[in-house]
């Protein structure tokens, strides 16, 4: 996965990843993140920026 993508995702309102899928999450983000099982998989976008260039490509191949 690529920066500029992660970016675009961002700014068509997308808020993470879940099971491959970028998802919007009504509510409250950080409460949803808590009532998550911790091997849920899920990839929060804004965090992902922060990411390697390394680390996003490994996203590609899961």
């Amino acid at each position: 996965m690529k920066r500029e993508e992660i970016q675009r995702l961002i700014h068509d309102g997308y808020h993470i990843i879940l099971s491959g899928v970028p998802a919007v999450i009504e509510g409250d983000l950080w409460e949803y993140l808590d009532s998550l099982d911790d091997d849920s998989g899920v990839l929060v976008l804004s965090d992902l920026l922060t990411w390697s260039d390394e680390g996003l490509a490994i996203i590609n191949k899961a």
